[in-house]
């Protein structure tokens, strides 16, 4: 299946050049998908009866492209083919079969142990009750833990029947499905896949005043959608009802579950490493600025040494001096005192206390901020 992946602009080009429906049996995207791209992308669909009015030559207007930083910058599509979509997700029929074998083998071994009363999945009874056409006029806002179903009233009891085969034979194969906010996931092999039991429609045209318009209407066949961002694996009814296909179902989920889990391994396996070299290039950052730091520390305490010695000899220079000039006097001893004080506390192998120069740093000899 060739993947064709479009920036915002080259969408948008698409989505203006030909109606969703035509772009939704070009790529291996429903229409309901499609609509959901454009909002993650914040583009504008084309209006009701825009691609009439452009088809009988009559005035209309589009919606110019505007840059948007916070909306999704690029997408990626699937073109359909003759093939079956589940070719996207595997081409390993070898595992199909044999997990529909091993499928096969836990159901009889299921139905061997069905001596005593068996538990109902929560997400069954939660399900059935919310669904419940008596006890809840909006029976199609999806909310709360419950099995996702979108079909008309008139097939909600067989979706929930539907829904309820499939909840078992997934607990029979040691699977299990959860609810979470309105969404369904079947959880297989510690991957959630999203799952959902909606009722196929179809689009029908009418006459609107002087315009042609459409809507959708319900058609009567139930589907099972699994929601991989884009594109989806969808199972409808054909003359073999879903309730017959569940073994198909669940062994092609389990291909599915299996190839994510494997992708996911191997991702984190790449991150994992990524984050070993980071870490080792930061260990190495590290001890490369220590040793940088350690010398500067180095070379500013030998500076340090080296204009103590010189200090040191400056003064004894000083003392010969005024002796041999017999100018030493008190007041000249007392310096020469005080400086050699100083010495001692600029030298860094001394270090001596001087109560003055206390707060002031050797290196920079300037007052350090309180």
């Amino acid at each position: 299946m060739a993947k064709t992946t479009f920036s915002r602009k080259e969408f948008y080009d698409l989505v203006w050049a030909e109606p969703l429906s035509a772009i939704s049996r070009k790529y291996n995207i429903s229409y309901t998908c499609l609509r959901e791209v454009c909002n993650e992308m914040a583009i504008t669909i084309p209006p009701n009866g825009y691609w009439s009015k452009l088809k009988f030559g009559k005035s209309v207007t589009k919606e110019n492209f505007w840059e948007s930083t916070k909306a999704k910058q690029e997408i990626s599509l699937w073109l359909r083919t003759d093939q079956d979509t589940e070719e996207y997700f595997s081409k390993d029929t070898t595992a199909l079969n044999k997990n529909k074998a091993e499928i096969s083998k836990k159901l009889k071994s299921n139905d061997t142990k069905k001596t005593s009363p068996q538990i109902v999945d929560p997400i069954i009874n939660i399900t059935k009750e919310y669904y419940n056409l008596k006890d809840h006029k909006n029976w199609d806002y999806k909310k709360g833990n419950t099995f996702a179903i979108n079909v008309s009233k008139a097939l909600l009891s067989r979706a929930l029947r539907l829904m309820e085969q499939f909840v078992n034979t997934m607990n029979a194969c040691g699977h299990s499905v959860i609810g979470k906010a309105g969404n369904s996931f079947a959880v297989i092999y510690g991957e959630e896949l999203q799952l959902s039991i909606v009722e196929k429609s179809n689009r029908i045209k009418y006459q609107d005043g002087n315009w042609l318009n459409s809507r959708l209407h319900y058609n009567g066949k139930l589907c099972l959608k699994y929601f991989y961002m884009y594109p989806q694996r969808e199972w409808t009814d054909s003359t073999i009802l879903l309730e017959d296909k569940l073994l198909d179902i669940i062994a092609k989920l389990e291909v599915i579950a299996h190839n994510k889990k494997v992708e996911r391994e191997e991702r984190e396996k790449r991150w994992a490493e990524q984050r070993r070299k980071e870490e080792l290039t930061k260990q190495l950052v590290a001890i490369k600025e220590k040793e940088l730091s350690d010398f500067k520390s180095t070379l500013r305490l030998a500076s340090r040494y080296q204009k103590a010695l010189e200090l040191r000899n400056y003064i004894t220079a000083f003392e010969d001096n005024a002796i041999k000039n017999n100018s030493l006097t008190e007041e000249l001893q007392k310096w020469i005192e005080w400086a050699r004080k100083k010495a001692d506390w600029y030298d860094p192998f001394i270090e001596a206390y001087d109560l003055a120069l206390d707060g002031a740093n050797r290196d920079t000899l300037t007052w350090q901020s309180k």
